[in-house]
């Protein structure tokens, strides 16, 4: 990055973003709605329930996006819609009340634990109002059988076996063969200095040209590394995110809850994440969130789909320390272009964290 760019990012980033709504951290707090995630496994079985509450004295009407984790199947959802890895609600909830929605599928055994995230949005103007992620616990495979655990050891002890019991009939029969007369050795003839030396320069030029041919391409792999996703790594390194887990960056701690791309004649990605003040406040900045399309371009927030799916600008005021906001961000990428990954920063200097969207 030449210092040009690097000098128009930090005007850009430093520069107030003008909001016709800020959104306070009170008004994060206080949407009306909360969401939980809870997740109960047994063996390649997993029922999510999510548990909407209503603390305002109207009703409120929600759109529910449940993300389920990939390889997913048999999924069963009442009354909502189920498109892939999706699941989604139309759900009322009444004053004062709670709603719960239950939805269950299998998952291949064994496997990892994996992440499930939950998100409610108001269904008359968008806005985001909270979002929850649990982890589906890990389930291992089938214990083998005892004989089967046994198994190598016997191998490698016949095998073992067989190789004393070859040995010591070689060793038998060598022994009993007739002694034999020694042959008169052939003179000796010296070798020229020169054939060791040039056969040893020949060895270190074959050695080096295959080290070359090794290496190369894992360095000019780690240059490409240092050169891309870090190079806009200006302090500190940049951490990887993982759906649902909190990742940190300097004091702030994000947390990706989804992040998906569709395509079209206008490709658009739609990112639903929070960050969390450590002991210090957290500032930050639109131009500083991008989704990449390449080592060296990248895309900002669309402004506009901003304020409208937050209902505000989560830019304009900084994150009070111990406290959490939520966001949502669009960002439209250039015709022809594809999402390479998305990276959320802390401020203009930071390293950020980064979620591979290939």
């Amino acid at each position: 990055m030449t210092i040009l760019t690097l000098g128009v990012a930090v005007v850009q980033a430093l520069s107030p973003v003008a909001a016709p709504a800020p959104l306070s951290v009170a008004a994060a707090l206080d949407a009306p709605v909360q969401v939980a995630l809870q997740t109960q496994s047994t063996g390649a079985n997993t029922v999510y329930e999510i548990v909407l509450t209503n603390t305002s004295a109207a009703p409120v009407t929600t759109t529910v996006v449940q993300r389920l984790p990939e390889g997913s199947a048999g999924l069963v959802a009442d009354g909502a819609k189920v498109d892939g890895d999706r699941v989604v609600w139309s759900a009322k909830v009444a004053p004062k009340a709670q709603t719960t929605l239950r939805s269950s599928g299998t998952l291949p055994v064994p496997h990892a634990a994996e992440p499930v995230t939950a998100c409610a949005n108001d269904a008359a103007s968008g806005r985001l109002l909270d979002c929850a992620a649990a982890d589906v616990a890990s389930v291992a495979g089938p214990e083998a059988p005892w004989w089967r655990r046994w198994l190598p050891f016997v191998v490698l002890a016949a095998a073992l076996g067989v190789l004393i019991w070859w040995g010591r009939r070689a060793w038998q029969r060598r022994e009993a063969r007739p002694a034999r007369e020694p042959r008169p050795r052939k003179p000796r003839r010296d070798i020229a200095w020169w054939v060791p030396v040039g056969l040893a320069a020949i060895a270190v030029i074959v050695v080096s040209a295959l080290a070359l041919l090794v290496l190369a391409p894992r360095v000019a792999t780690a240059v490409e590394n240092a050169q891309g996703v870090r190079a806009h790594a200006w302090n500190g390194p940049q951490s990887e995110a993982e759906l649902g887990h909190e990742a940190s960056d300097g004091t702030a701690h994000f947390t990706i809850y989804s992040a998906s791309c569709s395509g079209g004649k206008t490709t658009t990605c739609d990112v639903t994440a929070s960050v969390r003040a450590g002991d210090q406040p957290v500032q930050l900045y639109r131009t500083m969130q991008r989704v990449y399309t390449s080592d060296t371009t990248w895309v900002e927030p669309d402004p506009a789909a901003v304020l409208a799916a937050n209902g505000g600008d989560p830019f304009a005021l900084a994150v009070p320390p111990g406290l959490e906001r939520l966001m949502a961000l669009r960002f439209t990428l250039p015709a022809g272009a594809q999402p390479e990954r998305l990276e959320l920063h802390d401020g203009a200097f930071a390293g950020g964290i980064y979620l591979n969207l290939e």
